[in-house]
């Protein structure tokens, strides 16, 4: 995603476009690692050597309310956000603690409606052993 499309995409959002968010979320584009608060700021203070973790929180705090991020809760104490493309799942290594994304879905991701509930957010989780742990155990 270019920096236009950032930008179009704040505007779009009601997101003031500040240097510090769109390398923020510029980190999400290129990174699909579900990174934590503390995993970012140590990126971008590489590059952004004012930047604060402070205006690291605020910042995934406000993606987060304008529906461009989502927290991801798998373990407790342990808040990773993730890049809304489209739908999905997570699925959590017990090994090697990668999250990956699941585009699979099951037909409850799609539905908007409950038992007469209006479905607004959807948290599916699974957790196992990834395919390269598996590997790993099998040699």
């Amino acid at each position: 995603m270019k920096k236009e499309e950032i930008l179009k995409l704040f505007k779009e959002k009601g997101i003031k476009p500040s240097f510090q968010r769109v390398e923020v979320f510029k980190y999400f584009i290129e990174n699909k690692t579900h990174p934590s608060v503390d995993e970012i700021f140590k990126h971008l203070v590489k590059k952004i050597p004012t930047l604060s973790i402070t205006t690291v929180y605020n910042t995934l705090k406000l993606f987060c309310q304008k529906k461009l991020l989502s927290e991801i809760l798998i373990e407790e104490n342990q808040i990773k956000f993730d890049f809304i493309e489209k739908p999905h799942i997570h699925f959590k290594c017990k090994k090697c603690e990668k999250i990956y994304d699941i585009f699979k879905m099951c037909s409850i991701i799609k539905c908007k409606e409950v038992n007469g509930h209006k479905v607004e957010e959807h948290h599916i989780y699974l957790i196992g052993t990834c395919k390269e742990c598996l590997l790993k155990t099998k040699k």
